[in-house]
């Protein structure tokens, strides 16, 4: 039986900074030319060390950890160019050459915590041969990255198992390879990447050579030639897991929970998880809680979003008798979290809902589905379609910030404390622009050309913002559904806002192309009459209902003009503005709104 272990280098600059331009983290074809130079560093490589570093160039891309990091500040420094000759060596014309720049902006990170990568490899004769050599060029490298960047390595071979240990008491981020998959692309070794260095070693050593033309001798600078790397691709897309509520009765058919307790459905196979991983793994508890709660009970311990395990709960959509009650779970886990995704998909396969079995209802179990790659469910969200959409809707409320909340009226005094259109008008927008935000914190790279907000749903079987509040930490009044037209099309699934890891703030795309300003045909003067009347009677035009109704009542307008009783209206490509004494309102298509 053939024996698979693993070579890993570890890597510590001398300074908690890392100078080297481009990519994070730094690319295995960095180590790699640090091995060359460390190997080279007393002459010419040794046969050894040459065939060592080939039989590394012939391995499957490493496994990379490395610590977090952030930005530090830019330097600019000024240096005069080498070139004196240019200006015929006349020190006095200097600041005719002073105009190189060398801009630098280090990446600051946690000294204490090294890089680590690590190659796996069948145990054989050239693997037993030549992994101890490349242990001792470990420990002659000197510098990481650019020339300032001084470092020490040292390497261990070590089994499966105890590598996957370290990695599970890793404090940093850890890359894997992925690859045909679209990733972020790092540089790793080739067969031809060593004798690639060696050539553009050689030949910078005949950069400059002298040419003679018409009795002036000039030299002339040639660019030594690239090395040879391979781009391969990591982090490649979420692992994505998707789930069937399933009763415990003997036909195993599927269970429905109610969409407006999304949260406390969250909750209940979160903590089950958690309960699960742990007892498997008690030395990695604080990493799990970190994972897939998001921190320590007290606060403690957070850990970026796009690290986090995350838990939606799909209703069922695609229809308009769908009931809109939940009955699959989608669970995604980065490919860079600290939690492996098998470790994910072994805790939520198989887990039961804690507190849920009756008498009446025998419990719900959660099982793994099908494949559904190619539709199922997760096509009513965007995922498997092999496009994107520019317009989205919410099928569950997304929670925004505190401040976008609209303010409570006492049951008891509704009539005094009514909110005038001004108010309303004032809340909309405000629940708009952190709306924005909200975008912006999933990381959606597109921007919002239109934002609706309001607090009933879009769909008939929707149900309104306040039944998903209760049990929550989120008040009702920061509630809203939400509809975004994005500039670029946009790719499932798609959730948003500060409950987007309890399940609130699912979106789903809505089909077909959104129609533009141009090709409406619309002018200025009804474009400026439509927002202004929106913003003003916003709260009456909401109503579809009453528009329909108030068009049953005049009548289909042509073109525009006198209608009966004084009403005026002004039609185009079913746009229009309708003016009468007593009241005036918008007609747009499909119930669509311009957001002034």
């Amino acid at each position: 039986m053939v024996m698979k272990r693993s070579l890993m280098i570890s890597v510590r600059l001398y300074e908690a900074r890392y100078h080297g331009a481009g990519e994070w983290p730094p690319a295995p074809a960095r180590l790699f030319q640090a091995l060359v130079a460390g190997a080279g560093l007393g002459g010419p490589l040794q046969d050894a060390d040459r065939r060592a570093l080939e039989w590394i160039e012939k391995l499957d891309p490493p496994l990379i950890a490395a610590p977090r990091k952030h930005d530090g500040h830019t330097v600019t420094l000024y240096v005069p160019n080498n070139d004196l000759d240019s200006v015929g060596g006349d020190l006095s014309r200097i600041a005719k050459i002073r105009c190189s720049q060398k801009v630098f902006k280090p990446r600051l990170f946690d000294g204490a915590i090294s890089f680590r990568y690590a190659w796996s490899f069948e145990e054989d004769e050239d693997s037993a041969r030549y992994a101890p050599v490349i242990c001792s060029l470990a420990e002659r490298l000197y510098q990481f990255g650019r020339g300032v960047d001084f470092a020490c390595a040292w390497a261990e071979l070590l089994e499966v198992a105890n590598l996957e240990q370290e990695l599970l008491t890793y404090p940093g981020i850890i890359h894997h390879p992925s690859l045909g998959v679209r990733g972020l692309a790092l540089k790793c070794p080739m067969p031809g990447s060593l004798k690639s260095l060696e050539d553009r070693y050689r030949e910078s050593a005949r950069r400059f050579r002298a040419e003679q033309r018409g009795g002036i001798t000039r030299q002339i600078f040639t660019r030594s030639p690239p090395p040879r790397f391979a781009p391969i691709a990591y982090d490649g897309p979420t692992w994505r897991y998707v789930f069937e509520l399933r009763e415990h009765s003997g036909d195993g058919s599927f269970a429905v929970w109610p969409m407006s307790e999304t949260a406390r459905l969250v909750e209940l196979l979160r903590d089950g998880a958690v309960a699960r991983l742990c007892s498997a793994l008690p030395s990695q508890r604080a990493m799990i809680e970190r994972v897939l709660v998001g921190g320590k009970i007290d606060g403690s311990g957070d850990i970026p979003a796009s690290e986090r395990v995350r838990i939606l709960p799909l209703p069922s959509i695609g229809h308009h008798h769908a009931d809109r009650g939940i009955r699959r779970v989608t669970v995604e886990a980065p490919s860079g979290s600290p939690l492996s995704s098998n470790d994910v998909q072994w805790a939520f396969s198989g887990l039961e809902l804690a507190g849920q079995a009756t008498e009446d209802a025998p419990g719900i179990m959660i099982t793994l589905a099908g494949d559904e790659s190619d539709g199922g469910m997760l096509a009513h969200y965007g995922v498997g379609n092999g496009g994107g959409y520019r317009r989205w809707r919410t099928v569950t409320p997304a929670a925004l910030p505190d401040f976008a909340a609209r303010r409570r009226i006492d049951p008891e005094q509704k009539l005094a404390q009514a909110k005038g259109g001004q108010e309303r008008a004032s809340e909309c927008a405000l629940a708009g622009d952190s709306v924005v935000q909200a975008i912006r914190h999933a990381g959606v790279p597109a921007r919002a050309d239109a934002i609706r907000v309001q607090r009933e749903p879009f769909e008939s079987n929707g149900q309104r913002v306040e039944v998903f509040a209760e049990g929550t930490r989120f008040s009702k009044h920061r509630l809203w559904h939400v509809e975004i037209e994005f500039s670029d099309e946009i790719l499932g699934p798609l959730i948003i806002g500060d409950g987007r890891f309890l399940g609130l703030g699912l979106m789903a795309p809505v089909p077909g192309r959104a129609a533009t300003q141009a090709e409406l045909g619309l002018d200025a003067s009804t474009i400026c009459a439509a927002e202004e009347i929106v913003r003003r009677c916003g709260g009456f035009l909401r109503a579809p209902g009453r528009i329909r109704c108030v068009l049953g009542l005049l009548g289909l307008p042509g073109r525009g003009g006198l209608l009966r009783r004084g009403v005026h209206a002004l039609f185009r490509n079913g746009w229009g503005v309708v003016v009468a004494s007593a009241f005036v309102m918008v007609v747009i298509p499909s119930a669509r709104l311009i957001r002034a």
